[in-house]
């Protein structure tokens, strides 16, 4: 399942969407150029309840989308937990 995700670099905010979310960590989607290791914030919007913030590391950057990790654990009833 695919969830909006705004992704949050200091003042730059960009529009996204989660190729894969867990717990720990979510693959994202975005035309946003980051490098390993950027800190940024991430808005996570599932289909249901509010939005899920948190803090993250992108830990790869991949032809599919960046990989980020988070800064704490995240629960939602739709997450798979790893």
């Amino acid at each position: 399942m695919s969830w909006p995700v705004l992704v949050k670099v200091g003042k730059s905010r960009y529009l996204a969407s989660s190729v894969d979310i867990s717990t720990h960590g979510a693959k994202v989607r975005t035309k946003a150029r980051l490098k390993t290791g950027t800190t940024v914030q991430l808005e996570l919007v599932p289909p249901e309840g509010p939005p899920l913030r948190v803090g993250a590391l992108v830990w790869r950057v991949e032809a599919g989308g960046e990989a980020f990790l988070f800064s704490t654990g995240v629960e939602h009833r739709l997450l798979r937990v790893t």
